[in-house]
């Protein structure tokens, strides 16, 4: 069955490179071995490049930054649906900031949560509301796929470089 699944990676090539962060460590480090025996090198590095930026297999340990969103929403939000559409939006206005400078570092340095709720609701933190979550989803709608499209592009760059 891993062998199949080689295989099937093999013959999708990039297409299957966008949906990598979709996969198990555990299945990425198979996939990798298999790669590795099959002499695949192509997809054997894209497979440890990925690995590499996971910090996983042969790269366990090897100290890296940490890159989270940190998300405290005031104690006030009780709607259950805003922290998924905060984070998306976040995550969304994070990855626009980065296009612009054109810059591979960590998508939340020096772009606090808070950061983004004054630029993008003109409010801080401590002000929303279960009110703001439509705010949020109309950013996300009008901007996500655009960004997310043009954002896959320099990851790929920046996993390249």
């Amino acid at each position: 069955m891993a062998a199949a699944a080689a295989a099937a990676l093999s013959f999708t090539g990039f297409a299957w490179a966008e949906d990598l962060a979709t996969v198990s460590d555990l299945d990425l480090l198979e996939q990798t071995r298999e790669a590795v025996g099959a002499q695949d090198a192509d997809l054997a590095l894209e497979l440890l490049t990925e690995m590499q930026r996971r910090g996983t297999g042969i790269f366990a340990g090897v100290e890296k930054a940490a890159c989270e969103e940190v998300i405290a929403l005031p104690d006030g939000i009780t709607d259950w649906r805003f922290k998924g559409a905060a984070r998306q939006a976040y995550i969304t206005s994070a990855k626009k900031r980065q296009l612009a400078g054109e810059t591979c570092s960590c998508l939340f340095s020096d772009y606090p949560f808070d950061a983004f709720t004054n630029e993008v609701l003109g409010k801080s933190l401590v002000d929303l509301t279960d009110e703001d979550r439509p705010a949020l989803e109309t950013y996300l709608a009008s901007e996500q796929r655009d960004v997310e499209t043009r954002y896959r592009a320099l990851e790929k760059s920046c996993r390249a470089n």
